[in-house]
């Protein structure tokens, strides 16, 4: 059987297996990228997606959750959303952790074949990593936020995994499936996003403009006050509910 042919059981066991959603905030109109990620048992997932939909109302009953829509009339609902991550039941165990690029110190041309979106893949590559270093004996579901991209989920899985295994990870295969999920439909990609997106309101320095939005400064301030963090412009412990990593580039 070839390297890249892993036999796996038929199902994996919901009760071994970590989701990861991952998404990103800023990648093409500031100067930092930041990308973030939940990790939540997947045996807890439906109730997580429950939660989340009860906390929106009633000022959202229905439509997608993001930090572009973050508005005065709506801060309610989701500063309901985020307080859910950080106090409810079905989060007691969920993590969040994300990286931050400074995209003005990013060379393509040398480091990713001139390619913008080899240089992104390998920031999920990077994010999805840690993950699987903090949590050493789970097995995990991949599902980054869907995006256009001739880039295969399969293709991120199979490096994943040789990367884990060169680097001494005793686990077959650790991470196990790997797709793209519909922001739309997957409430807690919708969370990531909020999350993610108060981390790039505060490090690209949005909240200190003029014509800045008060609701989503208030969200931002109010998701790192819950995280703990006082300069997002600095890493916090590599472990923990709520981490910033801010990445060294090779020059």
């Amino acid at each position: 059987m070839s390297a890249t042919q892993p036999v796996f059981p038929e199902r994996d066991d919901c009760n071994l297996i970590t989701d990861i959603y991952i998404d990103e905030s800023s990648q093409t109109k500031n100067r930092y990228l930041v990308i973030g990620g939940i990790c939540i048992e997947k045996s807890l997932v439906e109730e997580a997606n429950a939660c989340l939909s009860t906390t929106r109302l009633p000022q959202l009953p229905q439509g997608e959750m993001k930090w572009g829509k973050v508005s005065q009339a709506k801060l309610s609902a989701y500063g309901r959303t985020v307080k859910a991550f950080f106090d409810d039941a079905p989060f007691s165990n969920a993590d969040f952790h994300c990286l931050i690029v400074d995209t003005h110190k990013v060379d393509h041309r040398k480091h990713n074949e001139g390619s913008r979106e080899i240089g992104f893949n390998k920031e999920v590559y990077n994010l999805a990593s840690k993950f699987a270093r903090l949590y050493p004996r789970t097995l995990f579901h991949l599902y980054p936020d869907y995006r256009d991209t001739n880039q295969r989920p399969e293709d991120l899985r199979l490096i994943l995994n040789r990367g884990r295994a060169k680097s001494g990870d005793k686990r077959q295969w650790p991470f196990r499936q790997c797709h793209f999920r519909n922001s739309k439909r997957t409430p807690l990609l919708q969370l990531v996003d909020l999350l993610t997106g108060s981390v790039a309101w505060c490090v690209n320095g949005h909240g200190k403009r003029p014509e800045a939005s008060a609701a989503k400064t208030k969200l931002s301030s109010y998701v790192l006050r819950r995280a703990g963090v006082t300069d997002c412009s600095a890493d916090t412990l590599m472990r923990g509910k709520f981490t910033i990593w801010h990445r060294t580039l090779r020059k």
